[in-house]
């Protein structure tokens, strides 16, 4: 089938603020528990004696620990980058399914369709971390947040760092997660969660989840994970614009 684009970025943004509308319907009560769940278990952590929430569910496991197989699961760390994965599930590929034939006959081309998913996962993505790490921010103590290092950066730097990095994980966890599932759904679930339970076991040096861990964290696995992210980007891209859509 061919497509007249609709290119013009008037368009694009309704289509944008459309789209929102239709997922924020899909994912609403998903988000909603999920969200108050990890708010909840936030006040809860608060409660406990010197406890400082981020490291709580950021510190992660080293790779010491892993070599002499004395690995706890990080419960915490596991929850917090999987749980945008149990909100969002497959409700791409149910938008599309609700969407596709209105929006073809729209003239809007399949490259359109992905560049609003993209922001639509970012848009997911940024509130998730802007809501939650908001709140552990507030929950932990200042004095703990002044003296907070990550990498070469102290204090309030150091958190908007975290910022970035978590942001760039959960992000390439979706678009994983989206790209699979457009094939099949059940993959799409079952990869993403493979690959945070391989990156708690294993010490590759090359996984780029590993700067997701506060104990793992280093320059190269950051670039790393910016420069996976970027690669994700564009095999979604790239397939999403070639390959007809299953709807």
């Amino acid at each position: 089938m061919h497509y007249k684009a609709v290119s013009s970025k008037a368009s694009l943004v309704n289509l944008f603020w459309d789209q929102f509308l239709f997922l924020w319907q899909l994912i609403k009560s998903r988000f909603l528990f999920w969200l108050g769940l990890i708010s909840f278990v936030i006040l809860m952590l608060k409660l406990m004696p010197n406890s400082a929430i981020v490291p709580l569910f950021f510190i992660g496991v080293d790779f010491n620990a892993v070599k002499s197989g004395q690995v706890i699961l990080p419960v915490f760390w596991f929850v917090y980058f999987v749980m945008p994965l149990l909100i969002v599930l497959s409700s791409f590929k149910q938008l599309w399914q609700v969407r596709g034939m209105q929006l073809r006959g729209l003239r809007y081309s399949p490259l359109s369709f992905a560049a609003v998913n993209v922001g639509l996962m970012g848009l997911i993505t940024i509130i998730y971390v802007v809501l939650t790490e908001g709140i552990m921010t507030l929950m932990t103590d200042f004095s703990w947040l002044r003296n907070f290092k990550l990498l070469q950066f102290h204090g309030l730097p150091a958190l908007l760092v975290l910022f970035i990095i978590n942001f760039s994980g959960i992000f390439l966890l979706l678009i994983i997660q989206t790209t699979i599932g457009r094939f099949n759904a059940p993959l799409g679930i079952i990869i993403p969660f493979s690959l945070c339970i391989i990156t708690i076991y294993t010490t590759w040096k090359y996984n780029p989840f590993n700067s997701l861990m506060l104990l793992r964290v280093n320059n190269n696995n950051f670039l790393l994970l910016l420069a996976t992210t970027l690669l994700m980007l564009t095999v979604y891209l790239i397939t999403d614009r070639y390959s007809e859509p299953d709807y």
